[in-house]
């Protein structure tokens, strides 16, 4: 889960030749964006799914290509927007470019409360005292207030806690994408394929949604337009390759880990990777890799804390969230925004407590999804507005993206479940009753 506001320069700075980077520098770009912790406990909410799964991994992957397409497209056409709600506004107009502000705002602190439930995880696997119930919820808590108390120290402390962590992110997934393939068992795979005999529609249905948590993100790629040498050429080389590189390693980890681990007890599991890592290379190796699980979650829930707040400031300043959230002269972290943050991630926290860590994080996680799909719904819809201003050829391909991408949305957003909706509905209404409240103030 990876996101960014910045905003694709214009077409004729790019065609200029200033870009610095090649296509090698905007394929890492791009994968980058969607690398984070996320992908620790999907393998738990999968699991309930089973190695059918699989297929909803490739069907959330066509998804994110469309979508990325998508938003290569919007920076063409809207070079001067800035960021998500920048592109929907520029074609649809300040209501929805208020609502996706609140949505993405609200993607923000939900999906913060699901990585911070990895920390809870990892640190369960190392002492399974701590994995009960209750323990997990504290823990949970106090790595939310951990991130706040490090990002009120300031942007600095957190861009340090970024980067001693960053390298020990990868770490657990690569070792399951090369060296778990010595334990797959495809006997295991195969007697995992779908324990609760779902029709092969429902089965994608049921995973593709989650499997998406891990493209999240994906709108980053138009960023990259004003850094990269011939854009027009590498910008969707990069986008095509990072996406697909992103979609093998986490295709790759997950369908190891599902041929080492039963279904069954990969949805129990706190820590699928450790778990994993402990029945094929031994203890030793499953405890350091619970430990980079852990510190690398932490470092993650500590700049999505400042994003979440930052964001917040952000939208005061124009005029999208109330005043009292707007930048302070010689403010450096903001503690109201910081707290608010902090507290929205502890109500949901304490609000979607589930027996399993794996059910806790789905819900989170697919709340989030759906209020990205929604917003990447609507930047479609915006893309078929401004797609107007093209060449008749250009407008032809532009428009068929977005329609593309559309329907990818629409479909994945379709399998939600009934409650999971119902919250995304809910910050969509608030969005909207915002909208009037600030329109008249």
């Amino acid at each position: 889960m990876a996101k960014s506001h910045t905003a694709a320069p214009p077409a004729d700075a790019t065609a200029a030749g200033h870009g610095s980077v090649g296509l090698f520098g905007a394929t890492a770009l791009v994968a980058g964006s969607m690398i984070g912790s996320g992908i620790y406990l999907l393998p738990a909410t999968l699991g309930a799914v089973g190695s059918v799964s699989i297929l909803g991994w490739l069907a959330a992957t066509a998804a994110a290509l469309a979508i990325a397409g998508m938003f290569a497209w919007l920076g063409v056409a809207a070079p001067q927007a800035k960021g998500l709600p920048g592109y929907v506004e520029a074609g649809l107009g300040p209501f929805s470019g208020v609502q996706i502000a609140v949505a993405y705002w609200a993607t923000n602190w939900i999906g913060t409360a699901a990585i911070a439930l990895a920390v809870a995880g990892a640190a369960g696997f190392l002492m399974p005292a701590l994995a009960e119930p209750g323990a997990r919820l504290l823990i949970t808590l106090a790595a939310i207030w951990l991130a706040v108390g490090a990002a009120w120290i300031g942007p600095r402390a957190v861009a340090r806690v970024e980067g001693l962590t960053l390298a020990l992110g990868l770490l657990p997934v690569l070792i399951a994408a090369t060296l778990g393939w010595l334990a797959f068992n495809p006997s295991t795979f195969i007697a995992s394929w779908n324990p609760k005999g779902l029709s092969v529609g429902a089965a994608v249905g049921a995973s593709a949604l989650n499997a998406f948590w891990a493209f999240l993100g994906v709108e980053c790629a138009a960023a990259t337009a004003g850094v990269v040498r011939n854009p027009t050429r590498n910008v969707p080389r990069a986008t095509l390759i990072g996406v697909i590189a992103v979609a093998a390693l986490y295709i790759s980890a997950c369908t190891v880990l599902m041929g080492i681990l039963p279904a069954t007890a990969l949805a129990r599991s706190s820590a699928p990777f450790a778990q994993a890592g402990q029945a094929s290379l031994g203890v030793g190796l499953a405890a350091i890799i619970a430990v980079c699980a852990l510190l690398r979650a932490q470092g993650c829930v500590t700049g999505w804390v400042l994003v979440t707040s930052e964001t917040t400031r952000s939208g005061a300043d124009a005029g999208v969230f109330p005043s009292a959230f707007r930048t302070r002269p010689g403010e450096h972290a903001s503690a109201i925004n910081l707290v608010a943050a902090g507290g929205l991630m502890s109500f949901m926290t304490v609000l979607t407590a589930s027996p399993t860590l794996g059910q806790q994080f789905g819900f989170l996680a697919n709340v989030s999804v759906l209020l990205g799909l929604y917003s990447y719904a609507l930047a479609g819809g915006s893309l078929i507005r401004l797609s107007g201003g093209l060449t008749p050829g250009r407008r032809l391909a532009a428009r068929a993206t977005a329609v593309t991408a559309i329907g990818a949305c629409v479909t994945l957003i379709f399998t939600g479940k009934l409650i999971e909706l119902a919250f995304c509905a809910g910050a969509i209404t608030v969005a909207g009753l915002l909208y009037l409240w600030l329109q008249r103030r």
